[in-house]
């Protein structure tokens, strides 16, 4: 397999990753022009990620070339190409795999619906975000009993997460805000077969706990079999 790359942008810099015989190695420069100029990799076999938004759902996790973000209308929403990395590093092997991709990734969750390799649809949710504004870490245990609460009653989020806060309980606020969640995505986890991309996650022991079938898919293995996928689907990776 000859090189290729794909050349990410990230927080004004730019990293480029570079597949060699199926072996990934990372660099970080200043700019995606200084990356091309320090690589040996040819500009034709280089991947643009984080292209301008490409796609609205349903559409492949990866296009033939360059990888935006998709779009969304209804509800709202935008998956960044990063994500579509990762949803085709989960279905590379999986051709006729239907279920739930969900994607941890610091201040935001992706849910998204995926079905012979396209994105049916996605949502997001800001609850890391909000745990952070309570100054508490998202990972960690959350508490069952604040979770079934939050669950059984959604309508009782504020003065729940206040009590919490008061009693310094970071157990119960992650507890209360993943129930929130899961109460709005039921239709993402109910019946569903759900893949959770993350090292560790508090997704994992809630989903279990609610009888779904869940499994944990390491999110730098993901990484790596997405980005051969992305060569694969561009005709530079067999």
């Amino acid at each position: 397999m000859r090189p290729f790359a794909v050349l990410e942008a990230r927080a004004g810099r730019a990293v480029l990753h570079e597949l060699r015989d199926g072996a990934l190695s990372g660099q970080e420069y200043l700019s995606a022009s200084a990356a091309r100029a320090g690589s040996d990799i040819p500009p034709d076999r280089i991947l643009q990620l984080n292209a301008p938004p490409d796609a609205e759902v349903p559409t492949l996790a990866l296009p033939a070339g360059h990888v935006g973000a998709i779009r969304q209308i209804t509800p709202l929403g935008l998956l960044p190409a990063t994500m579509r990395v990762l949803i085709g590093g989960v279905v590379r092997e999986r051709a006729d795999w239907e279920g739930i991709i969900c994607l941890p990734d610091g201040e935001q969750t992706l849910w998204a619906h995926v079905s012979a390799r396209e994105i049916v649809s996605f949502q997001g949710a800001a609850s890391a975000r909000l745990a952070a504004a309570f100054g508490v870490p998202f990972e960690g245990s959350c508490d069952p009993v604040a979770m079934d609460d939050t669950m059984s009653r959604p309508e009782r989020l504020a003065v729940q997460l206040n009590s919490a806060t008061l009693a310094g309980n970071t157990s119960a606020i992650r507890g209360h805000l993943i129930g929130a969640e899961l109460a709005a995505m039921r239709p993402y986890w109910l019946g569903q077969k759900v893949v959770i991309v993350a090292e560790a996650s508090p997704y994992a022991e809630a989903l279990s706990r609610l009888g779904v079938e869940v499994r944990i898919a390491r999110r730098a293995e993901t990484w790596h079999t997405g980005l051969l996928a992305l060569g694969r689907a561009a005709g530079m990776a067999g």
